[in-house]
């Protein structure tokens, strides 16, 4: 099979995953000039195989086997040797073509460590530093692919606030796994625990608790910014983060209400009119 097929094969692969569980990165991404948009997806297929594996392994130790193959692959990608297989493909040549840093990359695989824990964080500083080394890193990457380095201290903050948005989308289905993210300081101020969250008791002190949490999301969210146009596309996602909270506080800062999340439709002006106007 031609090499240009094989390429092109990888790129489709990624593509489709990025569309299928990563929908608004993927719909910033798709605003982005076609060699810049091949490295977005890239990345972005590359964070998924890492933010995944918690689900994909049965204990703490199979799952820091399969970082650890990533922080070596990275390595060898960056010594001339590249995997058989499609994400590592296109990661490598998102590397070479957008000349990342190898120890960007290794941080957001580092980051993933947390995942494997069975404790909540310890504290709401830990869960900052967790956000800002996963979808904090990822959005100062992306600025990079986008030409922007420049902007990397704005779209870390812009991604740390919505990857701690997220902590809280996700929280009904990562509890169900037993996992909580919401620190122990934060639930000791509510009398709640982890448990009490997993088993879904004491819903007030649960919203107590997320209110709390919404506290942190606003601390690094740089206020009155004006996106450079080349970098809207890696980090014009971050626009939803508002919205969400809005609709959080409208359901009294209830997790599990139904009508908490936004309609794709929905997501995708907020991000067209993002990518018009620069603004988060």
């Amino acid at each position: 099979m031609p090499s240009s097929t094989v390429s092109q094969n990888h790129s489709e692969y990624c593509a489709q995953q990025v569309r299928k569980y990563d929908y608004f990165r993927y719909f910033a991404a798709m605003f982005a000039p076609a060699e810049t948009r091949r490295g977005l997806i890239a990345l972005y297929a590359f964070n998924l195989e890492i933010a995944s594996v918690r689900e994909r392994v049965s204990e703490a130790l199979l799952g820091q086997m399969r970082l650890q193959w990533w922080s070596d692959t990275i390595e060898e990608i960056f010594a001339g040797t590249t995997r058989n297989h499609s994400v590592v493909s296109e990661l490598a040549w998102a590397i070479t073509t957008f000349e990342l840093p190898q120890n960007g990359l290794v941080r957001l695989i580092e980051g993933r460590m947390l995942d494997l824990e069975d404790q909540p964080p310890e504290n709401s500083g830990a869960v900052a530093v967790y956000a800002s080394a996963t979808s904090g890193q990822l959005a100062a990457l992306a600025a990079s692919i986008c030409g922007q380095p420049d902007s990397a201290s704005s779209a870390d903050a812009l991604g740390t606030s919505w990857g701690m948005t997220g902590l809280l989308r996700a929280l009904p289905y990562q509890a169900a796994q037993r996992r909580v993210y919401l620190p122990q300081d934060i639930l000791r101020t509510v009398n709640l625990t982890a448990e009490d969250i997993i088993e879904q008791r004491n819903p007030d002190a649960t919203k107590a608790a997320v209110t709390a949490f919404i506290a942190l999301i606003d601390k690094p969210k740089p206020e009155g910014i004006r996106l450079p146009r080349a970098v809207r596309p890696a980090i014009a996602y971050a626009a939803l983060t508002d919205r969400y909270l809005r609709r959080l506080k409208y359901t009294g800062n209830d997790v599990y209400a139904e009508n908490f999340e936004i309609s794709r439709l929905s997501g995708q002006i907020r991000i067209c009119r993002s990518t018009m106007t620069g603004r988060i």
